[in-house]
């Protein structure tokens, strides 16, 4: 399936993620720049209350139930903004800036877009291949299949809604605002373009709407800092590529980019210069994109303390020493104190809580040094996986430094320095060695470098785009032309200097987990199998259940063929004695009855095998834990009778367990 055969579906996705929050923000008053780039998390945090709130009334989760609710949420929006009369305030066409975009400077900003979001979105479509072409990636085993399962019951509440990828014997909370919205999202037949085309949308098109708006709120008095964004964000293969390839991290990489866009908005809402009826309006639209960021994931509160308190606490602190200046010392000092011992308690108490307790203690290792990470930040090197140097952002590097420099000169944005240097901190602490005490503070994020450093990329490249503006108006100074030259100049040296806006790397990352073979981490599929896969539906019969191991690639039938499957997961599945009987000894069903109890107890029809081994070329997968389905080798015969085959992957009827005395 080609790209072009599902552009209409990317670019209904792209509108079915913009437009609602959009015109929620725009009728409580937010204008321009700042209601796109804040829009996409309004919608997110309304289809995540809406999913949980339909599953609860009984009320199925499709296209049309979607957007009645997020109509109904826009006419309540035109009503608060007309009772508070924010919709027509002329205030809200400068809270993301302090003038409105001259039209030449909405010119700029379409060609740039194109160009950093066009290159984003070709090289992902490059490295993915075919549009239908699934990614073999752990977690992405486990969100295709989520998203089937969505589309069958019409339950997409993240309040165990996706209990059938547990069987059913667990109902736990799992963030599924990005399976809900993929599953509905109009124009595709399939799982797995769904889920590929959202990767597109969230890089080319959310992420960097967001930091478009927020360029234009942290530089009000410049244009050129938001002109220059796109192109800043597509030199970095951080974000998206690793996010939505090796890691299949669909979720996060969600929340992560609607963190940019939630800020601007923060900072918006904030504005001294605001009535309070626009501060009440704006606070409204803030409270659904926060809202929006934590559904998507639960780590994206964390994402926005570790961004967002730095410039909290700049503002509150300049507040406090107007106070002082007043006269009203004793009141400046209890609330700053306040301040500091209220974000302590929070933190003492997440750090504390229970489910998050679960999350920092997630084991994971790390290098012996933390100069491999640093390294590896300042050039843009994946840290997760290895991969060949094939580029290097050491370009806009400098700008960031320059950008370090330029704002404690201005005194000015002094907090994007404060967060740039605590997520740095934290994504070396995640690299480095495990015996660091302080690591304990990476587990807000699993404790993966490899996420953290997605959070680097927000503060850097504000950065990066108001060093970039100061030394476009250098260059055209110099040169004694318009400023509009002197940014096209550096645009083109930031284009040749990352060889293509690290073309070469960007498809590299995305490829290795989609058509790239042997697949980094673990081959589950060949381009032969995936065929076999796709004929299972017509190969099987309805009430077909196949057992295979997981790793091998048979939790792919379900939502590429709806044929179901023992194993929706990589993951095991607990509380089920007879799957895990299964997974360690199916392979002695001739002498062991437990596992012929196991097989009819799950109605096993079918079984999936596969002779690609961990030690070939291919670089199998391999999962210790299911020594029973490894390297099965049916033989046709009383128990098999082979159905179908695909490169070195075979599905087998399965009569092994029929007679009464098995």
């Amino acid at each position: 399936m080609s790209w072009w055969q599902v552009l209409p579906g990317v670019l209904g996705t792209a509108l079915l993620w913009m437009l609602p929050g959009y015109a929620v923000l725009r009728l409580l008053g937010v204008r321009g720049l700042l209601a796109w780039g804040a829009g996409p998390a309004v919608t997110t945090g309304l289809s995540g209350v809406l999913a949980i709130g339909y599953d609860l009334l009984g009320v199925p989760w499709r296209l049309w139930t979607l957007l009645l609710g997020l109509l109904l949420v826009v006419g309540v929006a035109a009503v608060i903004g007309r009772l508070l009369g924010s919709t027509s305030d002329p205030a809200g066409v400068t809270v993301a800036g302090e003038r409105r975009l001259r039209p030449a400077e909405r010119l700029w900003l379409g060609p740039t877009w194109a160009l950093g979001g066009g290159v984003l979105a070709a090289a992902m479509m490059t490295g993915m291949g075919r549009a239908d072409q699934p990614g073999q990636a752990w977690d992405a085993v486990f969100h295709y299949n989520a998203v089937w399962f969505i589309r069958e019951t019409g339950n997409a509440s993240s309040m165990g809604g996706l209990s059938p990828m547990y069987a059913d014997l667990a109902a736990p909370f799992y963030p599924a605002v990005w399976h809900g919205i993929v599953a509905v999202a109009p124009g595709f037949a399939g799982v797995t373009e769904a889920a590929n085309a959202s990767s597109v949308v969230i890089g080319a098109v959310i992420w960097i709407a967001g930091l478009v708006a927020l360029a234009r709120v942290v530089w009000p008095a410049r244009a050129l800092p938001a002109v220059l964004v796109p192109v800043l964000a597509a030199s970095y293969v951080t974000f998206p590529a690793i996010a939505v390839s090796m890691l299949a991290v669909w979720p996060f990489a969600l929340s992560t980019a609607l963190v940019p866009g939630t800020i601007a908005l923060l900072i918006a809402t904030l504005r001294r210069v605001l009535s309070w009826r626009m501060h009440l309006s704006l606070g409204l639209g803030l409270a659904w994109a926060v809202t929006g960021v934590v559904l998507a994931h639960p780590s994206g509160l964390f994402s926005l303390l570790l961004l967002g308190l730095p410039l909290v606490t700049v503002l509150l602190f300049r507040q406090l020493r107007r106070q002082a200046r007043a006269g009203r010392q004793v009141r400046a000092w209890v609330l700053g104190v306040g301040w500091v011992l209220a974000v302590v308690a929070v933190l003492t108490f997440l750090v504390n809580f229970g489910p998050v307790r679960s999350i920092m203690d997630y084991e994971r290792g790390g290098q012996e040094s933390y100069l491999p990470g640093m390294g590896s930040l300042v050039i843009d090197h994946p840290l997760v996986y290895v991969y060949k140097t094939t580029s290097v952002n050491l370009v806009v590097t400098l700008l960031v430094w320059l950008g370090i420099a330029l704002t404690l000169r201005w005194r000015h944005a002094r907090w994007l320095v404060v967060a740039l240097a605590a997520a740095v901190v934290l994504t070396l602490l995640a690299a480095g060695p495990e015996d660091n005490p302080l690591r304990v503070l990476a587990g807000f994020w699993y404790t993966q470098a490899s996420r953290l450093n997605q959070l680097v990329l927000v503060p850097a490249i504000m950065l990066a785009a108001g060093a970039g503006a100061w030394l476009a108006s250098r260059i055209a100074r110099t040169l004694a032309l318009p400023v509009q030259v002197g940014a096209a100049v550096l645009v083109v040296l930031v284009v040749v200097l990352t060889s293509g806006l690290r073309w070469t790397s960007q498809v590299q990352v995305m490829a290795s987990t989609y058509t790239t073979y042997p697949i980094a981490w673990g081959t589950m599929l060949e381009p032969e199998e995936i065929e076999m896969i796709d004929r299972a539906a017509e190969a099987l019969p309805d009430d077909a259940v196949v057992l295979g191991e997981p790793v091998a690639g048979s939790p792919y039938l379900l939502h590429r063929s709806g044929v179901q499957v023992v194993f929706p997961q990589l993951s095991p599945i607990p509380n089920s004695p007879e799957r895990e009987i299964l997974e360690q000894r199916f392979d002695q069903w001739r002498t062991d009855p437990a596992v012929c109890e196991a097989v009819r107890a799950l109605g096993v029809t079918h079984v999936y095998a596969d002779s690609l081994s961990f030690y070939d070329e291919a670089n199998a997968k391999y999962e210790p834990t299911t020594q029973g389905l490894y390297l099965l080798e049916p033989t046709e015969g009383s128990d098999f009778r082979q159905v179908d085959e695909g490169g070195s992957a075979s599905l087998w009827e399965f009569h092994g367990c029929a007679g009464e005395d098995r």
